[in-house]
This record gives C-alpha cells, sequence and structure tokens, in this order.
C-alpha cells in the first residue's frame, strides 16, 4: 500500500468514529442518564376512553383487581410499562373486566418520594396514569438527581387535559399526604420490598402476589384469567 493510501484510509477511519461519536452523543447513545424522547401522545391514545379515578384506572365495578406498586426511578417499572402494561389495558382494563391501581413508593431515595407527590397530585385531576407513563419517557438515571421542578414542570406540562400549575401546588396538600401514607401502609400489609410489584385479587383487602419485577403481558394474563373464573 502507497503512502498516500494509507493516509487516506486513516484518514477515512478517523471521519467514521467522528461521525459514530457524534451520532451517539446526539441520540443521548453515550450517556445512559439522558431522558429519552417523550412520546404522550402515545399514552393518550392507550388510556382514550378509559376512566380514571384517583390512582384507579378502569372501571371501577370490574371484577378484578389489579395493584402495582412503582418506583418512578425504576428502570425496571419503566419496562414493564411499555412491555406488558398496554396489552394488560387493550386485553382486560378496556374491556371492563379489570381495574387496576398505581401505588407509588419511593425504595429508591428521596427523588423518588418528590417525583410521587407530583404524579399523585396529577392523580387529583384523574391525570395519574397519563402523568407517570410520561415521567416513564423522560426517565433519567436513578439517584442522578434530575428530579428537579423544573423537570417535574415539564413531565406535567406534557400531560393533555392537566393543570401543570396547579398539581404542582398540590403535591404538598393534605390529600396527597394522606395518599401517601396509604400507600406505605399498603406496603407494610404485603411486605412488598421492590418495584414493580404486582398484586392481584378482587379487592386490596386480599391480594395475592403475582410477581416482584416485571412480568410478562402473558404471565399476567393467565393470573388475571384464574381470578376472573372465580368471579364467574
Amino acid at each position: 500500500m502507497s503512502r498516500r493510501l494509507a493516509l487516506f484510509s486513516v484518514l477515512v477511519g478517523a471521519a467514521a468514529a467522528i461521525v459514530l461519536v457524534a451520532v451517539l452523543v446526539s441520540s443521548g447513545g453515550s450517556d445512559p442518564s439522558k431522558p429519552r424522547k417523550a412520546s404522550p401522545h402515545d399514552v393518550t391514545a392507550i388510556l382514550r376512553g378509559i376512566p380514571q379515578q384517583g390512582l384507579v384506572l378502569g372501571d371501577p365495578k370490574a371484577p378484578v383487581l389489579l395493584v402495582e406498586f412503582a418506583d418512578l426511578q425504576c428502570p425496571f417499572c419503566r419496562e414493564f410499562a411499555a412491555e406488558s402494561w398496554p396489552d394488560i389495558v387493550k386485553r382486560y382494563i378496556k374491556t371492563g373486566k379489570v381495574r387496576m391501581e398505581l401505588r407509588l413508593t419511593s425504595v429508591l431515595g428521596p427523588q423518588s418520594e418528590r417525583a410521587n407527590k407530583a404524579v399523585m397530585a396529577a392523580g387529583l385531576q384523574n391525570r395519574m396514569w397519563d402523568a407517570s407513563m410520561r415521567f416513564y419517557d423522560v426517565q433519567g438515571q436513578e439517584g442522578s438527581g434530575y428530579v428537579t421542578d423544573p423537570f417535574l414542570r415539564g413531565v406535567l406540562g406534557g400531560v393533555h387535559g392537566l393543570d401543570a400549575a396547579k398539581a404542582m401546588r398540590e403535591r404538598r396538600s393534605a390529600e396527597v399526604s394522606d395518599q401517601l401514607g396509604a400507600v406505605h401502609s399498603m406496603q407494610s400489609r404485603y411486605a412488598v420490598h421492590s418495584t414493580p410489584t404486582i398484586l392481584i385479587g378482587t379487592d386490596d383487602t386480599d391480594l395475592s402476589l403475582v410477581s416482584a419485577g416485571v412480568v410478562p403481558a402473558d404471565k399476567l394474563a393467565q393470573a388475571i384469567n384464574a381470578v376472573l373464573l372465580k368471579t364467574v
């Protein structure tokens, strides 16, 4: 190989490396803590037509109750929300067979509790599920300090039909404080130590564990079908 050709090959390789680095940086690939681009319109489509009341998603008279304990900073909770939850919503919640409660806990520390309060305040406007999914869309690296007021305003501001400023004010309300207390009490009753944890039953006084960890939609469907058979 001539010196000129060798030099050309080196330059081409260097240029390719620079392009690759630029692509990684622009896509957030070089920094796993960088929030992903949000897709609130997808959440709106998934939840369209489904009643919400506080932390409850679905027909309040649905025979089966699913309870999810989640931490908004937890990447596995985000994985469940992306991989399994939409299918369960379509097959069971939208059809009136299942209602689901979202119990936000803070196993990952104070930043999680700060996030919980904002999303629970969205629940006072019956937008808790929208807000939690929006949070997952832009979730950063746990414990990195990204859960700031500007970040939370951005999360809530992306929720269709939510008065974000009102939610930011009401996160310190007695209603939100009472909800947090109820979550902690229920978490203790069922010995929940990790997220996501999925419980199932017909009401929240007598629940059974489905999974402590990300549960595939098919496995969760089997648990739901088993309880449905008992309610016929």
